[in-house]
């Protein structure tokens, strides 16, 4: 059985604001709103399309909901070609870094996996270089982004 992201969902506390950030700062495309419950409690959701996925924003009625949903999500990774660029493109929007730029190596335990070769630009079978910094969405959801061809500039 083989398994595909179909998508990822993210509560926000602002629907209207994620849904301008998710547009403006990310790139992505509103493809639809719809309204349901979360239990007996309304529920806002707004489907984004952008990366090669899509991004299901879900605005609870109650905010609980986010602060718990806070605690399971660490970040989403996003590869970036040129970091200098998406942290000029940052700072353009007024989106402040919470950590970085900086470059941790990233070593392998064992040779990646011929079919596992588009995650991640390989310098050999011990690991590669990355340049990683992190921000933050509007509704406290956490990005990484990563550039790891840096070895090959």
């Amino acid at each position: 059985m083989e398994l595909t992201l179909q998508h990822a969902g993210i509560y926000c506390r602002d629907i209207e604001e994620s849904i301008a950030f998710y547009e403006d700062v990310l790139g992505c495309r509103l493809m639809f709103r719809s309204d349901a419950m979360e239990g007996d409690k309304p529920l806002k959701m707004a489907w984004m399309r952008g990366m090669g996925t899509a991004f299901e924003l879900l605005e609870c009625e109650d905010k609980s909901t986010c602060d718990a949903a806070a605690g399971c999500l660490n970040h989403l990774a996003l590869r970036v070609a040129d970091m200098d660029a998406f942290v000029a493109h940052l700072a353009g929007k007024g989106v402040q870094i919470e950590a970085g730029p900086f470059d941790p190596p990233l070593e392998f335990d064992r040779p990646l996996q011929p079919q596992d070769a588009d995650l991640f630009t390989t310098f050999g079978d011990a690991g590669t270089q990355l340049n990683i910094m992190f921000f933050r969405g509007p509704g406290g959801e956490r990005f990484e982004v990563l550039q790891d061809n840096i070895a090959a500039l």
